[in-house]
């Protein structure tokens, strides 16, 4: 979805989704709710990611 541009709503989605993630390290933004939809989905990914490593490294070393 990177590369969509050219109608209105697709404009606005990818520049609610650049500003969500972009705010993912504030405290509290003030965000619409679609941009805070996609700060929470970063959010929620970033963690995900993290407890995948975690668990690597755990299992790596037993």
């Amino acid at each position: 979805m990177s590369g969509l541009s050219g109608t209105k709503a697709d404009d606005f989605i990818n520049a609610a989704r650049a500003r969500g993630e972009a705010a993912v390290k504030d405290k509290q933004p003030r965000l619409t709710r679609l941009e805070t939809a996609f700060r929470h989905a970063a959010l929620k990914r970033r963690f995900q990611d993290e407890r995948r490593r975690s668990g690597r490294m755990s299992r790596s070393a037993e």
